[in-house]
This record gives structure tokens, C-alpha cells and sequence, in this order.
């Protein structure tokens, strides 16, 4: 399944973002310029400014705001990356330098600063009152989330409600505020609720099987470090089936293999114990539930090219590759 074919009632929009980021993140500073140039050269698959302009498009078409959403939780989603790159220590994003490793940690947090404030600056035209207050409170919710993750994630447990929290606040959020906003910017109160819980439905699909594809996908596809979840100790769906059902022998082991950096031998005796108690499989199985709730909540929307995209892409979440 093609993302770009899934894009298309919504390709020329996409276009017009590319040069809408590069406008309003033009700066006279040649460092702060370079800075941008590198960030807006590492983007991603574009998943939540495509949301946004699918969720207006589906919720009856909007004006030039649902662009400036777009924008916004574009440069949100970047920004938390930053942030993230720097927690992690992490030296590649998507094949290229991160900022904390190119420029150190002081320009990468200052430079995810920046683009946060952009965003809200973008956010500040939109006329609808609800617009703004319902992404500021997705990024409250992606802050708490990080630092849930560092307080409980990274200590092996059982207990998936919080990894189901923390994926939440993280990840689904912040999709849920782009569709709802895009309904918003249309006129379509009806719609909104319905877009806000497809997206955060979708988004725990998402997340759920990016946290299965790092111990399961190939670097090239992935677009970062396999394994890096793992390597730092995160404590993801896969992990928290395997030492719920391990037995005794089997769950020290996993808790022994999951407390340090893992040798090559080692991270393969702790992959053999992942799939030994299903792990991965268990992890996709729940995803494909979330993706189909979120098809569901596209029901009482009428039909049309952007609502067909969005129930396609409840389908692409679960079986991509990358």
C-alpha cells in the first residue's frame, strides 16, 4: 500500500505546505537558516499534516487555516523529535545527523524551542476558539507522557496501562488534535469528535506497531537505529507480554538482558524469548484492534475520496513496513 497514492485527494495541499514551512521558518541568521534547511530536509512521511487536510477535506473542505494545522503539527511532531534525539543520545534521524549530534545538545533543545513557539504562531490565525486549545493540550499531554517515560518506562514491568498511557500522551494525542482540528477549521462540529477519535484510535495502532517494527524491520526502512528501543531501555508492548507470560527462569532472564546495553549474543537470546511468548505477534494483534476501531469511527461520515484515504490508512498502520 502506497502512502502516496493514499495522498492524493490531498497532494496538491501537501504541496503547497513544503512552501509554506520554508517561508514562515525563512530567517536572515545564516546559522538559524541552516539549522531549518537540515530540519526541513529530514521530514518525515508527513502522517499528521496529511491527517489534517484529509480530516477538513472529509469534514465538508476548509480555507487556508487547515494549512497553517498542518504546518503547526508538522513542526510540533519535529520539535518533539529534537527533544527526543537528545534524550536518547541518538546520532541519526532518517539517515542523517541528528541536531544534537551536529551541532550539540544547547542548539537542539533551543532549535526545538523555536519550532514549538512557530507552531503556536501559526496556531494564533486560526480564527476558531477550539482550535488552539485543543492542540496546546495535545503537547501538554506529549510532555507528560515523555516524562512518564522516563519515570516508569524504562524499568521492566508488566503493566501494560502504563504503556498504554505513555504511547498515548507521546503519539495518539497529537494525532487525534490534528484530525479533530482539521474537522474544527471545516465548520463540521459533527465531524470533529468522530476525526478526533479516529485519530487517537489510529495513533495507538501507529505507535504500537512502530514500537514492534523496531525489533523487527530493517534500518533502510525504518529510517533510524533498529533495536533502538532496546538499546535504551524502553520498555515496549512486545516486552511487557513476554515477561507477563514468561516463566520464572525465562522472566529473570528478560529483566537481566533488559537492564544493560545488550552484546550481539545476548540481544539474540532476548529476540528468542520475544517470539518464544509471542510477544511481537501480541503487540500487532492489539494494533490491528485500535486500527479497526478507528475505521469505525469513520462510519457516519459520508462517503467520498478524503474519507476513503482515511479508512485505507486505518489499514496501511498495521501493515507497513516502515
Amino acid at each position: 500500500m502506497d502512502l502516496s497514492h493514499l495522498y492524493t485527494p490531498v497532494q496538491h495541499d501537501l504541496e503547497k505546505l513544503q512552501s509554506l514551512m520554508e517561508q514562515e521558518l525563512a530567517s536572515d541568521d545564516p546559522f538559524i537558516a541552516e539549522l531549518v534547511r537540515h530540519v526541513l530536509r529530514t521530514r518525515g512521511k508527513l502522517l499528521r499534516p496529511a491527517l489534517v487536510c484529509l480530516s477538513a477535506q472529509a469534514s465538508g473542505g476548509a480555507g487556508d487555516a487547515r494549512l497553517w494545522i498542518a504546518a503547526a503539527v508538522e513542526l510540533i511532531h519535529i520539535a518533539s523529535l529534537i527533544h527526543d534525539d537528545i534524550i536518547d543520545d541518538a546520532d541519526l534521524r532518517r539517515g542523517e545527523p541528528t541536531v544534537n549530534m551536529q551541532w550539540g545538545n544547547q542548539i537542539a533543545v533551543l532549535l526545538g524551542d523555536y519550532l514549538f513557539a512557530k507552531a503556536f504562531d501559526l496556531l494564533s490565525r486560526v480564527r476558531h476558539p477550539e482550535v488552539a486549545p485543543t492542540m496546546a493540550l495535545a503537547t501538554v499531554k506529549m510532555s507528560q507522557a515523555e516524562i512518564m517515560q522516563i519515570k516508569y518506562g524504562q524499568q521492566p514491568h508488566e503493566d501494560e496501562d502504563v504503556y498504554f498511557r505513555i504511547i498515548a500522551g507521546k503519539t495518539a494525542h497529537l494525532f487525534s488534535a490534528a484530525c479533530k482540528a482539521g474537522a474544527l477549521v471545516a465548520g463540521n462540529a459533527e465531524a470533529a469528535p468522530l476525526l478526533s477519535t479516529y485519530g487517537l484510535e489510529w495513533g495507538m495502532a501507529f505507535q504500537i506497531t512502530d514500537d514492534a517494527l523496531d525489533l523487527t524491520s530493517r534500518e533502510e526502512f525504518l529510517g533510524k537505529p533498529i533495536h533502538s528501543d532496546i538499546e535504551s531501555g524502553k520498555v515496549t508492548l512486545p516486552v511487557i507480554r513476554a515477561l507477563r507470560d514468561a516463566t520464572s527462569e525465562d522472566r529473570d532472564q528478560l529483566v537481566r538482558l533488559l537492564s544493560g546495553p545488550a552484546r550481539d549474543g545476548q540481544r539474540e537470546e532476548l529476540f528468542q524469548l520475544l517470539h518464544r511468548y509471542r510477544g511481537i505477534d501480541y503487540a500487532l494483534d492489539v494494533a490491528a484492534r485500535y486500527s479497526r476501531r478507528a475505521a469505525t469511527a469513520l462510519t457516519p461520515l459520508p462517503g467520498g475520496a478524503a474519507k476513503d484515504s482515511l479508512m485505507r490508512l486505518a489499514e496501511f498502520v498495521v501493515v507497513r513496513t516502515r
